[in-house]
Parts: C-alpha cells; structure tokens; sequence
C-alpha cells in the first residue's frame, strides 16, 4: 500500500514539474516576442518621424493637424468612405492615427497582419464562416487597429 501511494507522489511530482516548466518557458518566449514587437514598433515610429522632418509641410498639412475631431482612415478605406458602414478609430490626440494591426482572412480564418504588410502577428483560430453579416462587411472594407489592447477587444467580441 505504501508502495502504491510513493507511485502517486512521485508522477504527480512530475506532472507538476513538467507544468511549471512549460509556464515558465511560454512566459519567457511572451516576454521576448513582446519586447521585439516593442523594438520593431520603436523603430517604425522612429522612421515615420524621420519622414515627417524630411518633408515640407505645406498649407494643407497644417490645416489638417488642426482639426482634432477628423478621422484619419487609410488611403484604401478614404476611397470608399461613402460605403462605409462601420466607425473607424478617432485619434486620441488629435495628430494622426497610426494603425498597427488589420485583420484579414486567409484559408477560412482571421489572422492578424501587421498593418499593411504580409507579416503575420498571429493567427487567431476564428473561422470566417463564424462571422455575422456585418462583421463580414466590415472586413470587406478593411478592420484596422491602432494598438493590441483594441484588436483583442474586437476580437473577444468575434467570438461571443
């Protein structure tokens, strides 16, 4: 009997090493993946200001800096502005929005691309059939994010 309950112990001695071993590998990778993104949005942040300061900004420019309650959409979304049956991001400050994730479909699933390019963030396991009708519209005409926190949001709400 005493044999029997030693068994016991030492597999779930195991179990609960292996376990914390897998948090503790999943946090370290979190961590990682978090501070590259970090970097990399660091850097396109830092470029986007270098091509503000190289460029003349013209009377235009300035007036639409000041018009704090204007919506700033992506060129493709501006060109079908009339069509448009969801609200794009307002910009918190006032300056510009710069989006940073967009949602698209891709072998029957929603993956997250970085905005504007064909770099995967992640694939989120949403199938597109699982889509209402105006969620399937709005991705006709593009879904983009200015931050995580918004996009898991959206996200959260795709799936209940």
């Amino acid at each position: 009997m005493n044999h029997k309950k030693s068994m016991r112990i030492f597999w779930l001695s195991l179990c609960l090493l292996v376990v914390s071993g897998t948090v503790i590998i999943a946090v370290v990778q979190y961590r990682s993946h978090k501070k590259e993104m970090q970097d990399s949005y660091t850097q396109q942040e830092n470029g986007v200001q270098a091509n503000r300061l190289a460029q003349p900004q013209t009377d235009a420019d300035a007036g639409d800096d000041t018009q704090a309650s204007s919506v700033i959409q992506p060129r493709a979304a501006q060109e079908n502005t009339d069509e448009q049956t969801h609200t794009q991001v307002q910009p918190v400050s006032g300056n510009t929005t710069e989006y940073r994730f967009e949602l698209k479909v891709k072998d029957g699933y929603l993956d997250v691309y970085h905005y504007h390019t064909d770099n995967l963030f992640f694939h989120t396991g949403i199938p597109y059939s699982a889509l209402t009708v105006n969620q399937r519209q709005e991705l006709e005409h593009g879904i983009y994010f200015v931050n995580e926190q918004e996009m898991y949001g959206y996200l959260e709400s795709c799936t209940s």
